[in-house]
């Protein structure tokens, strides 16, 4: 009896080391995730700006 309940604790503690290393491989995605993201919007504010200065500009000298 006393084996069995040490094999099932030995099985319990690779679960549990399994389930933080999968843990700690999930955070860093979501923060690499969330860098990406950040990334994004600051591409797109920097293309809308960009935008709107050609259009701007285009306009002056289309006249």
């Amino acid at each position: 009896m006393e084996g069995r309940f040490a094999a099932m604790e030995d099985r319990f503690d690779r679960v549990e080391q399994t389930l933080d290393r999968i843990d700690q491989r999930l955070a860093r995605i979501e923060a690499r995730e969330s860098q990406l993201r950040g990334a994004w919007w600051v591409l797109a504010g920097c293309g809308a700006v960009i935008g709107g200065i050609a259009a701007i500009i285009i306009g002056h000298f289309w006249k």
